[in-house]
């Protein structure tokens, strides 16, 4: 049974394959006979009488080099880009079946930017609090979370500073 499906799936994959390599139905241009070129207006006429080859096309000048258009657009970029980032932080202890405690702290980081930003680092508590681990951190963009793991417990967090390419930035905790 498995033999005659492979071979069945054999005999289809090269019918496609051969039907693929086939020549495609064309349509056939008619040669317009003079009767029905003198009937078409002498523009018209012109046209079709041309060869292809001898048609010149010319390209419109444009007033800026391809390094001031370059130039141009990273200043919209760089106009685009805020100058200080935002993100909201919340800090949280939450239910965890995986642990001795019963519980996990965590520290969310949620971007505020619209255009994608990516953490590099972050510290807790001036770095008296080591983090464990941050996932979903890169090419964050507006209402993006990060989540980071703290080795200190959430309720003794008063400080947490996001750092990334454009700046640090530090935020308190109430």
């Amino acid at each position: 049974m498995n033999r005659q499906i492979r071979t069945f799936l054999l005999c289809v994959i090269g019918l496609s394959l051969l039907s693929a390599c086939s020549p495609s139905q064309q349509v056939e241009h008619k040669e317009l006979s003079q009767e029905e070129l003198n009937k078409l207006d002498p523009e018209t006429r012109n046209i079709l009488e041309t060869d292809i080859s001898e048609l010149e096309v010319s390209v419109p000048e444009t007033d800026q080099s391809e390094a001031e258009y370059q130039d141009s657009l990273n200043e919209e970029i760089a106009e685009n880009r805020p100058v200080q980032e935002e993100f909201d932080i919340r800090v949280y202890r939450a239910e965890s079946q995986g642990t001795m405690t019963g519980y996990i702290d965590k520290i969310d980081i949620i971007s505020l930017n619209d255009l994608p930003t990516t953490i590099t680092g972050i510290q807790v508590n001036r770095g008296h609090c080591a983090v464990t681990r941050m996932y979903d951190y890169h090419n964050m963009h507006y209402g993006s979370v990060a989540l980071a793991y703290p080795r200190c417990k959430a309720e003794n967090i008063r400080e947490v500073s996001v750092r990334t390419a454009d700046g640090s930035y530090a935020y308190r905790i109430q």
